[in-house]
């Protein structure tokens, strides 16, 4: 197989930036979008979809039809895909063997060859193609214009998803960097173990009676009408920390009935 490697977008360096800024390769998302795969073999008749996201040197797997995920190909002149980065149309090819440039590659002397070949960018909002989406058939097979739009559509979802997930993903760090500070400054204390007591406590639930007792000395709660509560200062820190109840009794779990909200929060990372 050739070791010189195929072309790379304008942007590349930059396209990579934000390919890596998602997190989802090497993060078992298959399940997430294996959806779009299975749909569009559906709706085209086409045997195998794959979704794709391209690092530095490599077509990293993250969902297809098959099941399989997290495999990798080198980007090297023989990768098809790695041609459709460098447009924003898709890259439709009925038949391999009678396309000018594809009709010597390698995989076409192979018994169980792919002749039929489809593959669409997957770009993001800022314009970057993080990878490709690809439908292959082992007989020649063409799109039609109606399929084409479909699919098209599919690679715009799957990008706004991606996009959202992303942003997801920083806001959350965002919130625990900035709870993290905020509960610092005001406790002098890097013990994760007592922000989780008082995130728990600022969600309604309970924590034990020493771990109470350290919030009330913090000036973070009191214990009225015989319920633990926020103080004044504790609900003070609870808007500086931007973490309101409604949003946080969302995200806490039990653990053996334990509150770990921190650990979910972080875990969201």
């Amino acid at each position: 197989m050739s070791t010189t490697l195929a072309p790379r977008p304008q942007n590349e360096e930059r396209r990579v930036v934000a390919v890596k800024r998602t997190g989802i390769i090497d993060g078992k998302q298959a399940d997430n979008f294996s959806i779009f795969c299975e749909m569009a073999k559906e709706l085209t008749g086409f045997e195998y979809v794959s979704f794709s996201l391209f690092d530095e040197n490599y077509q990293c797997g993250i969902a297809s039809t098959d099941g399989v995920s997290g495999d990798k190909s080198e980007r090297h002149e023989y990768n098809i895909c790695s041609y459709v980065l460098l447009s924003s149309e898709p890259t439709l090819i009925p038949d391999l063997t009678k396309h000018e440039k594809w009709k010597s590659h390698p995989g076409l002397q192979e018994e169980d060859r792919w002749l039929g070949y489809a593959g669409f960018p997957v770009i993001n909002k800022d314009n970057y193609a993080l990878g490709t989406f690809c439908l292959l058939n082992r007989e020649p097979l063409a799109l039609n214009d109606k399929q084409i739009t479909l699919v098209k559509g599919m690679c715009e979802r799957i990008a706004h998803q991606i996009d959202t997930q992303t942003e997801q993903k920083e806001i959350t760090a965002e919130t625990v960097q900035t709870a993290l500070k905020a509960f610092k400054t005001a406790t002098k204390s890097a013990d994760t173990s007592d922000l989780n007591d008082f995130l728990s406590l600022c969600s309604g639930k309970p924590i034990s009676e020493p771990s109470f007792s350290k919030l009330v000395d913090f000036d973070l709660a009191k214990f009225e009408n015989g319920e633990m509560l926020l103080s004044e200062a504790g609900k003070s820190l609870q808007r500086k920390m931007k973490l309101q109840p409604k949003v946080m009794k969302k995200s806490i779990i039990k653990t053996q009935n334990k509150p770990t909200f921190l650990d979910e929060l972080l875990g969201e990372l």
